[in-house]
């Protein structure tokens, strides 16, 4: 079912927000634009010559390798990746219709994280709009699972994300971190932890085109006994996990539900997104 007790927002003003792109290494730049309501978050390719709407959700997904891209199954050029931490963003700023016209195939990386693009929303302020915001309220357990990986959603009053990291790595090893947006200020505690990689992955990377803008500057960079550049929270590696599973699971919009989340990542995400969304069609119909 859906719970409607508020109204859905926008951004009062346009944004633009420009970078260079975490895995083509080129500039980017994206233009967010208040959009009406019952909009949803959409997507445009500014530089196609054909303007191709794509709509974060689910069925969007095209690519799921150390990123989220979205695109449209009609014309293959017009993808979009990296949106996992812009979509964050837009889920903690109480954002519910917005546009976002990109200037290539990627979103700008800035820090690696989700802040900034957070800071230029809660700046631009929000407009609170006429339609009743949806929220779909999960009612039985759903999950997925891949080998020891797996991520699951159980019923909840509120929303909540209970993620356990385990890397066979000295530097990160075993950790636990849970955020209730209840009780926790998802701009401090989740918004500002930083993507990261490892040094003896980089040079693989990059014959895979991965990674190319990749720097100090917008990733922590992890050597076999310690990081390179100084970590914002001790347990910074599990906390940018839980952002990316936040912005992963707003491809359905706002949800109500505790995520239980064991070593998983931007596959399992989607694979759950998925079966939430199979769920929401059933009951719609």
């Amino acid at each position: 079912m859906y719970i409607e007790n508020e109204v859905q927002q926008t951004l009062k003003k346009e944004i633009v927000v420009q970078g260079i792109s975490l895995h083509s290494g080129k500039d980017a730049e994206i233009r967010l634009i208040p959009a009406a309501e019952n909009t949803g978050i959409v997507f445009y390719r500014a530089d196609l010559d054909k303007k191709i709407k794509i709509s974060a959700e689910p069925a969007s997904v095209v690519n799921l390798i150390r990123n989220t891209t979205i695109g449209s199954k009609e014309i293959k050029e017009a993808k979009i990746s990296t949106i996992e931490h812009l979509m964050a963003a837009i889920w903690g700023s109480g954002i519910d219709n917005l546009e976002i016209e990109v200037s290539g195939p990627e979103i700008p990386v800035i820090d690696g994280s989700a802040f900034p693009y957070y800071q230029e929303m809660i700046k631009s302020g929000l407009k609170k709009q006429q339609a009743k915001r949806k929220v779909y309220q999960i009612e039985e357990t759903i999950f997925a699972r891949e080998e020891d990986s797996y991520i699951a959603i159980l019923p909840y009053d509120g929303f909540k994300i209970s993620y356990t990291l385990d890397y066979d790595h000295p530097v990160i090893g075993s950790s636990y971190f849970e955020f209730d947006a209840a009780k926790m200020n998802f701009a401090e505690e989740i918004s500002k932890a930083r993507t990261f990689g490892f040094a003896f992955e980089i040079e693989k990377l990059h014959e895979q085109g991965l990674a190319l803008g990749g720097s100090l500057d917008n990733a922590i960079l992890i050597e076999e006994t310690k990081t390179v550049n100084s970590l914002r929270f001790e347990n910074e590696f599990v906390r940018h996990k839980i952002l990316d599973v936040v912005g992963d699971m707003f491809l359905n919009g706002r949800i109500r539900g505790h995520i239980m989340a064991v070593k998983s990542g931007h596959r399992l995400h989607v694979k759950l997104a998925e079966k939430i969304r199979e769920k929401m069609l059933e009951e719609e119909n």
